[in-house]
């Protein structure tokens, strides 16, 4: 399998979706707050953002974040979007998803601020995947110096065997789970997968004051 691609997200995030101990009891997480479906399906390298969260975590999600802060993070997992579930943007919804442990590392008002003025968004859920091997950091320095959360290896990279995360029948069911709970509070809009647009994401994962000062592009 080829992988072309990384994904950069919150440290804590990268950690909950991989599985990784932050030094408490958590389940794998199997979903992050997307403004829009993307273009690509992956498989991505799973890659923790460095520096503070921009958005307020939970308290519990303080202490992950602080033990997070201290642990390395292997480059050996590959995470593949299966599908997006299409839900409102109100407080409610955060919230309970927030309470009932599925996005418990947040506190409500993170998503929220996340989405800003929108009023419907998007859960990307992640099939994610464990490598025997590990990524070559050097492989991800030139997309790392620009701005946006997906970007391409230079080069690519070929890999062998993968070892889910979560066992594909677990994953089905906590999945099933999860739309049971939405579709229950109505919070269910649809589901949706990746668009069939060829272009790269371009959300930036930064603020202004953190962008570098000349961004570096795949040419």
């Amino acid at each position: 399998m080829q992988i072309e691609m990384a994904w950069r997200d919150e440290r804590v995030n990268v950690f909950a979706l991989s599985g990784v101990s932050m030094g408490i009891r958590l389940e794998p997480q199997l979903f992050v707050c997307k403004k829009r479906p993307i273009g690509h399906r992956g498989p991505f390298v799973l890659d923790p953002r460095k520096g503070r969260p921009r958005f307020q975590l939970s308290q519990l999600g303080a202490t992950a974040q602080e033990t997070a802060n201290q642990t390395e993070y292997v480059l050996s997992y590959l995470a593949e979007v299966d599908s997006y579930l299409h839900i409102p943007v109100t407080y409610d919804v955060f919230a309970g998803l927030c309470a009932e442990g599925w996005f418990s590392l947040w506190n409500p008002s993170a998503p929220l601020a996340y989405f800003e003025d929108l009023h419907d968004g998007y859960l990307a859920l992640m099939r994610v995947s464990r490598l025997d091997a590990e990524i070559p950091e050097q492989l991800l320095e030139h997309g790392r110096s620009g701005a946006n959360f997906v970007y391409y290896l230079d080069p690519p990279v070929t890999v062998q065997k993968l070892h889910p995360v979560l066992r594909p029948d677990m994953y089905e069911r906590r999945k099933g789970d999860l739309k049971a709970f939405l579709s229950g509070h109505n919070w269910l809009l649809g589901e949706e997968g990746p668009t069939a647009s060829g272009e790269l994401e371009t959300e930036s994962l930064f603020d202004a004051s953190e962008l570098p000062e000349r961004p570096a592009r795949r040419k």
